[in-house]
């Protein structure tokens, strides 16, 4: 038998063979981290989208809810009810009353009627970061919509919100416009948008803009007017 055989792998051949290895663990290992940072990636990715897409859902349930009211005293000229959608180019705000209102206390002194707020503002504790917050009043105050933050507090609904462009279907004109106001005598007095056109830009991981859209069909186009009902009676 030959000798040299038997002598088996000299240290060059070990050390070649462990480099070889290694080699191949490190590629493994890197393959293996990169998918792994992929799927985490896309799980966080998914879950930031699908927090976008419930908070623009919610808005858009609560408009469908939309509704005004003619019942005030005569010599009261503070609008309880509203539809107050101003344009501010790519930041829009959007004012209304609603029967969206969930009471969450068994003997709270409220009901399901409130006035929710829409608007784009700075970040306190971050400057570069905006988003979308949302207020609301649980009761009837007859506050104009720059006023409700006097009284009521507003939390964020979806973070990162670059831009909320908010469009209104007009049946009398056939067309989408960019402001709705009930609180204007040359306006939109004591009537609401059939439509509403939402379109959310949101910042993702990366800094790109991803844009959300959505409509909300208003149901209840007619004023609450319960004093030409009991004279219609």
């Amino acid at each position: 038998m030959n000798r040299r055989r038997l002598r088996g792998m000299t240290l060059i051949e070990v050390m070649i063979s462990f480099a070889v290895l290694g080699m191949i663990v490190v590629s493994v290992w890197s393959s293996f981290s990169g998918t792994l940072k992929g799927i985490e990636t896309t799980e966080e990715m998914q879950q930031r989208y699908s927090i976008v897409r419930n908070g623009l859902a919610r808005m858009t349930s609560e408009l469908t809810m939309a509704y005004l009211s003619k019942n005030r005293p005569l010599d009261d000229t503070r609008h309880y009810t509203m539809f107050e959608g101003r344009d501010n180019f790519d930041t829009d705000s959007l004012t209304f009353s609603s029967f969206s209102h969930l009471r969450v206390r068994k003997d709270a002194n409220e009901s399901d009627q409130t006035v929710l707020q829409y608007f784009v503002e700075k970040d306190p504790d971050d400057s570069s970061r905006t988003h979308l917050y949302r207020r609301e009043a649980r009761r009837l105050t007859g506050d104009l919509p720059e006023d409700m933050e006097e009284f009521w507090p507003a939390y964020i609904a979806i973070e990162d919100v670059v831009t909320f462009d908010v469009k209104y279907w007009d049946t009398n004109q056939t067309e989408w416009i960019d402001e709705w106001r009930t609180t204007k005598v040359d306006m939109q007095p004591d009537r609401l948008p059939s439509r509403v056109k939402i379109t959310l830009g949101v910042k993702d991981f990366d800094g790109e803009i991803v844009t959300f859209t959505s409509q909300a069909v208003i149901m209840m186009q007619e004023a609450i007017d319960l004093g030409q009902l009991i004279g219609g009676s």
